[in-house]
């Protein structure tokens, strides 16, 4: 064991645990193996910075609940909002892409136009995701014209049975989402943007007892790593 305080030195070789949800193509489990983009990026991270990381794939409420408890451990991807600012150490950013809402192909009656009108139709989201706390703030309401479950998987299984007429997915995640229920991209139609002004990526967090020397170097490993292609090989292995 070693020490959480002031007596913490660089030289010791840290074990952290780092959280993770499955959303693809940023992070996920395939065939049991933790892969994905922001994943593969923190991988790299935790080699260059000599500290041992072990990941866990949890559903995102409990794993966003265990960062904040747990001292040496992380969570990623996590978005960096003013809300969340103070709850942890930051990371990053790391990837991440514009998000749309969707709607399916055959519902021609659903074409909101602007952003004021998207809260007359049903949309689903992760339960804690930062997407649940912005959308509150364009109309939707919790258990009237918002269902909150546990994983993607759920809200995407309901929008295909036509039991919620939205869904949120970025230009990275939608086809994955999609392929996941064997659906490809011409039976979504994109609607209007989600307005992402308040927030400033991708993030991993770490808990704030983490030793801050873990901190910065995980920082400066990521620069290094931004320095040489922008992080654009990490992109290429899962979006061509």
């Amino acid at each position: 064991m070693f020490s959480l305080g002031s007596t913490f030195t660089c030289t010791a070789k840290a074990t952290i645990t780092i959280f993770t949800e499955q959303f693809p193509p940023y992070n996920f489990s395939n065939k049991g193996q933790l892969q994905g983009i922001n994943l593969d990026i923190v991988r790299t991270l935790c080699e260059l910075a000599d500290v041992e990381c072990k990941f866990e794939l949890l559903p995102w409420d409990r794993a966003y609940d265990l960062v904040q408890k747990k001292p040496l451990s992380g969570l990623v991807s996590t978005a960096r909002s003013a809300g969340r600012e103070e709850l942890f150490y930051w990371v990053g950013p790391l990837l991440s892409a514009r998000t749309f809402f969707y709607r399916l192909t055959s519902n021609k009656h659903i074409n909101p136009t602007d952003i004021s009108q998207v809260s007359a139709y049903t949309l689903g989201v992760v339960r804690g995701n930062i997407y649940e706390e912005l959308v509150a703030g364009i109309g939707f309401e919790k258990d009237k014209n918002l269902l909150t479950v546990a994983h993607h998987y759920e809200y995407m299984n309901l929008f295909f049975k036509n039991k919620i007429d939205l869904i949120l997915s970025s230009e990275l995640t939608l086809d994955y989402q999609l392929q996941q229920f064997g659906h490809g991209g011409k039976e979504v139609v994109k609607l209007v943007e989600l307005p992402l002004n308040a927030l400033q990526g991708n993030y991993l967090v770490f808990n704030k007892e983490m030793p801050i020397a873990i901190v910065e170097r995980f920082n400066e490993q990521l620069e290094k790593l931004r320095a040489v292609d922008n992080l654009d090989a990490y992109r290429h292995r899962y979006v061509k």
